[in-house]
């Protein structure tokens, strides 16, 4: 099995420490000696998919227009990591625990920490309205990035639109656009 679908099998919340054992060709009581239960295996699993990610992400920081580069990079993951999007859906969002709380510090605080960087600096080139609240229009761009992977079942059965649909080009394009509309110096304002 490979590495990242052995991530991806221990995330998925049914699954067993048998059963990732089996998967993994070891006994489960070595899962439980180094990670303790399958909590901390998990947990164990999500801080090395946030540093491959996070490297990633870092990288297309640098690119001259981040955010434009940053939202396909975002939805191609979620898109690839269906079960870090049950993860959130079924574990983090209305649950508090050592996973929920070590996944807030791994993802979202991270995030939290350089997006709202990178509108200061489209600010400071005078491409996004001095006077948009840098947290809040990082947070406003993870929700428009998110939303559709933690939400697809309602996106699929009552919006009728496709995974496919969300992962493509022209869907980054067009979150692109829509939070680009709200920030950028020429759009209207209230």
């Amino acid at each position: 099995m490979s590495d990242r679908g052995s991530i991806l099998l221990a995330i998925d919340s049914s699954i067993t420490i048998r059963e990732i054992s089996e998967q993994a060709y070891m006994q489960s009581a070595m899962i439980s000696y180094y990670f303790g239960d399958k909590e901390g295996l998990i947990i164990a699993l999500l801080e090395k998919l946030a540093e491959q990610q996070f490297v990633q992400f870092e990288k297309v920081f640098k690119d001259p227009n981040p955010i434009r580069s940053f939202i396909p990079l975002a939805t191609h993951y979620f898109a690839n990591n269906s079960a870090i999007t049950r993860l959130i859906a079924d574990e983090i969002l209305f649950q508090t625990s050592p996973l929920s709380e070590r996944f807030i510090d791994l993802f979202p605080k991270r995030l939290a920490a350089m997006l709202p960087d990178l509108i200061k600096q489209q600010q400071q080139r005078g491409l996004y309205r001095a006077d948009a609240n840098p947290t809040w229009t990082a947070f406003s761009l993870m929700t428009l990035i998110l939303m559709p992977f933690i939400g697809a079942s309602v996106r699929q059965r009552g919006w009728n639109i496709s995974d496919r649909e969300v992962c493509s080009e022209a869907w980054s394009k067009h979150i692109y656009q829509l939070f680009t509309t709200g920030v950028l110096i020429e759009g209207d304002s209230l």
